[in-house]
């Protein structure tokens, strides 16, 4: 009897496990798709995702990977978010050290779960352009991960159909497989916002090698673009010349507005120009700086090259902390989880400055004033233009 009774209590407790493992799934979730647009070959995919519900336990992972899905069956996994507990976390990180257990693209974001752990996260990320995802479904894939490896818990479908609207396709080379090279990856860096082009309605989306041609004279879009890092006088906005490594700035800006000037700027559709300023220091003086370095360099492009004032547009930004994300996450130093999870949970507003300076006690925020914040302090210049093309070329 005795027995009888423990294998009954142990089919139960069976039937207990069983039952909450196939149930599973990561609960009171929100991804909301912002922007997804293609711009100079490459597709741009921007999500906001609200995780904040989601709760693991200490030796247990969720993992939420964005997916396109062609028509055609084409299938492209992009950089995943994954929360983990306390164990989960360490073990995985420690055998990914050990190069164990190799992921084939890297996370986007590790989240180490945890008490006042902000999981509102801008997913921004930019990928190799191909024909097959003008029309593709985006999907969510969510796993969890204990000990013996993934589970698949459901795959969701945030958009049935991208409808991109694009002008030309690029060829689909690399991107045609279901994985990512990490070098081909890059987040979507912070540029001067251009209006989302369209299809023609009587011409299909071609590639290189189906150029349409309807006379002997066609006229082919391109853009070229520039990142200048000016040295400024203390409390000044104009551009001196002799001032360190201006020189070399300018003998860049004169390689390409030089050739578009010998034909007074005829083939040039506009130029862009968008001044950036590192976070550091006070927002409002940021963005008076900002401005005012972009205001003045187009005044200076437009005096020194005869640039018809209707062909310049000004913009700026007054704190790049996109672009920050961006250079911690290619550089990888080794607070970046620590500081992205900072730049996650705060707004600018609401002392994101003041945590990282206070990170690891400093030492993150300073080495990020001497090697990423120089970087961020740029003026951007995109020149769009239409390059006339013969027949037989």
């Amino acid at each position: 009897m005795k027995q009888v009774l423990l294998y009954n209590i142990y089919v139960y407790i069976v039937y207990l496990f069983l039952l909450s493992a196939g149930c599973m799934k990561a609960q009171g979730i929100r991804i909301v798709p912002q922007r997804i647009s293609v711009k100079n070959d490459s597709l741009h995919v921007q999500l906001r995702m609200d995780l904040n519900e989601v709760r693991v336990g200490r030796n247990r992972a969720f993992i939420f990977t964005p997916q396109l899905l062609g028509e055609g069956k084409q299938q492209l996994s992009l950089p995943a978010v994954v929360i983990s507990g306390a164990i989960r976390d360490r073990q995985d990180r420690r055998e990914s050290a050990l190069s164990f257990h190799k992921e084939s693209i890297t996370p986007f974001l590790r989240i180490r779960d945890g008490r006042n752990i902000s999981k509102h996260i801008a997913y921004r990320i930019s990928i190799p352009y191909a024909s097959w995802m003008q029309h593709a479904m985006l999907l969510l894939k969510q796993e969890s991960r204990e000990c013996c490896g993934n589970e698949l818990l459901t795959v969701d479908t945030l958009q049935r159909d991208l409808r991109l609207a694009v002008v030309a396709a690029v060829p689909q080379s690399s991107v045609m497989n279901t994985e990512v090279k990490p070098a081909a990856l890059k987040r979507q860096p912070a540029a001067v916002t251009t209006p989302k082009p369209t299809v023609a309605p009587t011409f299909a989306v071609v590639g290189p090698a189906a150029i349409i041609k309807e006379n002997p004279v066609s006229k082919a879009s391109d853009t070229e673009s520039l990142v200048l890092y000016f040295d400024y006088p203390i409390g000044k906005d104009d551009i001196h010349t002799e001032l360190k490594n201006n020189r070399y700035e300018i003998d860049k800006i004169e390689r390409l507005i030089a050739p578009l000037a010998k034909n007074h700027f005829a083939s040039v559709k506009s130029i862009r120009i968008c001044g950036y300023c590192s976070p550091d220091g006070n927002y409002g003086d940021n963005e008076r700086l900002a401005e005012a370095r972009s205001r003045f360099f187009s005044i200076y492009l437009r005096s020194m090259y005869g640039i018809p004032r209707g062909l310049v547009e000004v913009s700026s930004v007054a704190e790049d902390w996109e672009g920050l994300v961006d250079l911690l996450m290619c550089d990888n130093p080794p607070y970046r989880d620590a500081a992205l999870r900072v730049i996650s949970r705060y707004g600018v507003f609401n002392g994101r400055e003041k945590y990282l300076m206070e990170l690891q006690g400093g030492s993150p925020y300073k080495d990020m004033l001497k090697y990423f914040f120089p970087r961020l302090r740029r003026i951007e210049v995109i020149v769009r233009y239409e390059e006339s093309k013969t027949a037989d070329e």
